[in-house]
């Protein structure tokens, strides 16, 4: 009985628990209240699952849950958190009315006070308990804390703190419409997918509003990830019980990112992304996305368990990479606005090679191929386009990702006109990232141009790119002078050995490589060193 008393890492930990047993009850709405005193705490739902015997059993067990395989919590286990701060918890609703009270034990020597867990596992019937008030189904009233001195207010406080409300996305995503922490009301909403299957989750209160953009995949778990799940959940079905029990645990499952928007809905992407099992964890991802899912979870609720070598974590680490995919895709699709698509953009990051845990999956070359294999084909690389000065996007293998000289030029001077200089849809390197660039080059989606490459496009000249530039034949000028700066760079580094790249405009009008070229002499030398060194 006192094994729980060291299960609980976190003594806070049985609101969220709270919460998670409200949504699994179906409920649209929920309220914490503390008492003037503080000293006692009430929980209320309006769940449309009555409260049953094998409920009760539930509440009651340890290290045994009835909860079932459609459920992701632990219900026997995360109801006992709460007597970690309280020594006793009142239940009614649905006609039931019962307590569970733990005795205190006071030293004969030292006064110490000690508690007898027997009687967290003991309901005991009390009609003296207050029924749900209107509008609610059930009730949860907790007393008597553990600690005088503990601030249960700071508890609450965890649930939904200033700075971090990512709960209320996960929430409007299950359903739940409305939450009371203690007298600070938020309305939530998840409104109806939009064609790129993402949809805008809100929450509202009166002083703010918080907006998200929530991506979520579905997916069937494999009957080899569904026996994991049975197996690290030990459900053992009774005969006439197991269709229904195995039906529950390979039911579809879905994987939801959800990306934090500011008030204009410009996306606004965490350093890191937060695992969510419902209720927030401690393990984090390099992906500046949270994501939720019906992971499995240590005994303690605050990290994942078996993360290399479970099938059921590694499928849902699978669809992360669809999760992340979905949001590229919608970037390209909202975003022709450099500022607001490198937003966007920033949720990519590549993982570190020291990486362990989830992270390490990121590295591995079956995910980045998943990732692959899923933008491939899709238009989702922002690129300098020549039909427009917008941003585009392109197909990966479209893409031309320039040497690193005619990339800082283009970011220095997008008047350059970096399609038609290079003849097709070039990367705008800012707005992908670093982090975006070296994920989606890891994952064989981005190709470096060559020597080669330039070459071929310029084999004909500059004529038209020259024609396209904008400006008085002055401004023209001091563009190719540009060029050929970028070009002196290249052709000094010995992975760009050529010179026959003809960049060099002859009084004629025809184009000339500098091997080419008879250069007058004096003035003309000295002028294209002085521009070029500007």
């Amino acid at each position: 009985m006192r094994a729980f008393e060291l299960t609980f890492e976190h003594r806070w930990i049985y609101v969220f628990e709270l919460v998670q047993n409200a949504l699994d009850a179906g409920a649209q709405s929920i309220a914490f209240r503390l008492s003037d005193d503080g000293d006692t705490l009430t929980f209320q739902h309006d769940g449309q699952k009555p409260i049953d015997e094998e409920d009760v059993k539930g509440l009651s067990k340890i290290f045994r849950s009835t909860k079932g395989a459609a459920s992701v919590g632990f219900m026997g286990i995360g109801f006992k958190s709460v007597f970690g701060r309280f020594r006793e918890a009142r239940v009614s609703g649905w006609g039931w009315r019962f307590n569970y009270k733990m005795a205190r034990v006071v030293g004969e020597e030292y006064g110490d006070v000690q508690t007898d867990p027997l009687g967290a596992v003991l309901p005991v019937w009390d009609d003296g308990i207050a029924e749900p008030e209107a509008g609610f189904t059930t009730r949860f009233e907790f007393c008597e804390r553990v600690d005088p001195a503990t601030n249960l207010q700071s508890d609450l406080t965890r649930l939904l703190s200033n700075a971090d409300l990512t709960l209320l996305a996960v929430l409007a995503a299950s359903n739940l419409e409305r939450i009371d922490v203690d007298g600070r009301v938020w309305k939530l909403s998840a409104g109806d997918r939009v064609v790129d299957g993402s949809m805008t989750a809100t929450a509202r209160s009166d002083a703010e509003e918080r907006r998200w953009q929530l991506f979520p995949v579905e997916f069937e778990p494999s009957r080899a990830a569904t026996r994991r799940f049975l197996e690290y959940r030990k459900i053992q079905p009774a005969e006439e019980e197991s269709e229904q029990v195995y039906a529950a645990a390979a039911r579809p499952r879905r994987v939801l990112g959800m990306l934090p928007l500011d008030d204009r809905g410009i996306p606004a992407p965490p350093q890191r992304g937060l695992i969510y099992a419902t209720l927030p964890t401690e393990v984090t991802l390099p992906l500046g996305i949270h994501v939720n899912a019906d992971w499995l979870l240590n005994i303690s609720r605050s990290g994942l368990v078996e993360i290399e070598d479970n099938q059921w974590q590694r499928e849902i680490m699978d669809r992360v990479a669809d999760v992340l995919a979905s949001v590229i895709g919608w970037a390209a699709c909202t975003f022709s606005e450099p500022d607001a698509a490198k937003e966007a953009f920033a949720v990519l990051a590549s993982p570190s090679p020291e990486a362990v845990g989830l992270e390490a999956i990121l590295a591995e070359d079956r995910w980045l191929y998943r990732l692959r294999d899923l933008l491939e084909d899709a238009s989702v690389i922002p690129v300098w386009t020549e039909e427009s000065a917008d941003l585009g996007f392109a197909k990966p293998r479209e893409t031309l990702v320039p040497p690193v000289p005619f990339a800082e030029a283009f970011e220095d001077l997008p008047t350059l006109r970096p399609a038609a200089l290079l003849r097709g849809p070039v990367l705008v390197h800012p707005v992908l990232g670093e982090g975006g660039c070296e994920l989606l080059d890891r994952a064989g989606l981005l190709a470096a141009m060559s020597s080669s490459d330039l070459e071929r496009a310029w084999a004909n000249g500059l004529e038209s790119w020259w024609r396209e530039l904008e400006g008085e034949e002055s401004t023209r000028r001091d563009l190719l002078f540009h060029v050929w700066g970028v070009v002196s760079k290249l052709t000094s580094d010995s992975a760009w050995p050529t010179t026959n790249l003809p960049c060099i405009r002859t009084a004629g009008g025809v184009w000339r490589s500098a091997d080419e070229s008879v250069k007058p002499a004096g003035s003309w030398s000295l002028s294209f060193r002085a521009r070029t060194a500007a």
